[in-house]
């Protein structure tokens, strides 16, 4: 299997709540080895894509294809073991189970204990604040903690590709740059990543290139540096006369 086998493609791609689209006609792609970003206010439809990609909320038209696989019609669980994980919006900690239960969940599918021991392993490595608090519930850590076990659960299954829906969500400035930074240290190691965000700043300085969403419908796309001058990307955020996205 070549390397384009590995991008993620959405071809015009409409879903809907009842019989309100809320995605309208979204194409992209997401290239294998690159963080792909997806910028948007609030209520543009970010969240929605990801759980049509997952098969959550499957299109009512258009396809979604992974690795050859058409994912519109397949169920969750299939998808994920095609190599896709998702760190959710908002964390969603098991918060009555451990920091150490939350990572296994992930990992329900491995039957090798030795397979299961490495990534662990690797997740203690990325965040070794977790390693003394494998035994504490997660429901009583802090919104910074809880991050660490959502990243480190997101990479328990060795994604190939990993969505993550707004990371920044919750967290001061000082945890926000340091989520960014581990972010980038993940897709370093290999794993493709697809980053919805509402905040610019962080994600245009570590994306690759990116789309935005505007009520339900991608208004520009480019690289990164591009975004930053493209009008459309500030009329999405701000208005017609959108303010500046500074660097």
């Amino acid at each position: 299997m070549t390397g384009m086998d590995e991008a993620l493609v959405v071809e015009q791609v409409f879903t809907a709540y009842d019989r309100a689209d809320v995605l309208q006609d979204v194409s992209l792609r997401i290239e294998p080895g690159s963080i792909t970003c997806l910028l948007g206010s609030n209520g543009s439809g970010k969240t929605t894509l990801i759980r049509s990609i997952l098969g959550l909320t499957p299109p009512r038209s258009g396809r979604i294809v992974f690795r050859e696989n058409e994912l519109s019609r397949m169920p969750t669980h299939r998808i994920v073991r095609l190599g896709i994980g998702c760190i959710p919006e908002g964390r969603r900690v098991f918060p009555r189970l451990t920091v150490l239960e939350n990572l296994l969940v992930a990992a329900h599918d491995e039957r090798r204990a030795e397979v299961v021991a490495g990534r662990l392993e690797r997740v203690f490595a990325t965040f070794p604040q977790l390693t003394e608090r494998r035994s504490q519930l997660a429901g009583t850590m802090s919104g910074g903690e809880q991050a660490m076990v959502s990243i480190g659960r997101g990479l328990m299954s060795a994604p190939r590709l990993l969505l993550v829906d707004e990371p920044s969500l919750g967290l001061s400035p000082r945890l926000v740059q340091e989520t960014f930074a581990v972010l980038q240290r993940i897709h370093e190691a290999g794993v493709t990543i697809f980053l919805v965000e509402q905040n610019v700043h962080q994600t245009l300085g570590i994306a690759t290139r990116g789309y935005v969403l505007a009520k339900g419908r991608v208004v520009t796309e480019g690289t990164a540096a591009a975004l930053r001058a493209d009008p459309l990307m500030h009329a999405a955020y701000f208005g017609a006369g959108g303010t500046e996205v500074r660097r």
